[in-house]
C-alpha cells in the first residue's frame, strides 16, 4: 500500500511538473502581424570600416512568434554605403530565444572587397543593438556595431 501511494504521489508530481513547464509562455513580438522599419547608423568592418545609415523593412508574424526582414538599404554615412556596400540575401529571419534575446539569421552584405553572411544573436530593447557582433565573411570576419530602432515601436517579451 505504501509503495503504491509513493508511485501515485510521484505520478502526480511529475504531471504537475509537466503542466507547469507547458504553461510557461513563449516569447512574442508585439504588435503582431504588423509591418515595421528598423533604422539607424551601423559601423561595419571587414577589409575597411564604414559607417552607414541603415533602413530595413519587415513584418512580424500574425501570432507574434517571429519576424522577417524583407528588404533594406544602406545610405551614405560614408560614401561607400549604398554603392559599394549593400545589404543582401533577403529575407532575414528573426527568431525569438526567450526574454529579449533574438537571433537574426541570413544577414548578408556585399562590397567590392568581399561579403558577409550569417547569424547574429543579440537583445531587443526597442530595437536591435549590435555591440561588435561578428558574422563570417570573405576575405575575413565582419563586425557590426550600432543600434537600429523600430517604427512602430516593437516589444519582445
Amino acid at each position: 500500500m505504501l509503495k503504491s501511494a509513493s508511485v501515485l504521489a510521484a505520478a502526480i508530481l511529475a504531471t504537475a511538473g509537466f503542466a507547469a513547464a507547458g504553461s510557461a509562455s513563449a516569447a512574442t513580438i508585439t504588435p503582431a502581424g504588423t509591418g515595421f522599419t528598423l533604422s539607424g547608423d551601423l559601423t561595419m568592418s571587414q577589409s575597411t570600416t564604414v559607417e552607414c545609415a541603415v533602413t530595413l523593412t519587415g513584418t512580424t508574424a500574425s501570432d507574434g512568434s517571429s519576424a522577417s526582414i524583407t528588404g533594406g538599404s544602406f545610405a551614405a554615412g560614408d560614401w561607400q554605403c549604398g554603392w559599394l556596400v549593400t545589404p543582401s540575401s533577403f529575407p532575414w529571419s528573426v527568431t525569438l530565444n526567450g526574454g529579449s534575446s533574438i537571433t537574426i539569421s541570413g544577414i548578408g552584405a556585399n562590397s567590392i572587397l568581399g561579403n558577409c553572411a550569417g547569424s547574429i544573436t543579440t537583445n531587443w530593447s526597442g530595437g536591435v543593438t549590435f555591440s561588435g557582433a561578428t558574422i563570417p565573411g570573405s576575405p575575413g570576419t565582419c563586425s557590426i556595431t550600432g543600434t537600429l530602432t523600430s517604427s512602430p515601436s516593437l516589444t519582445v517579451s
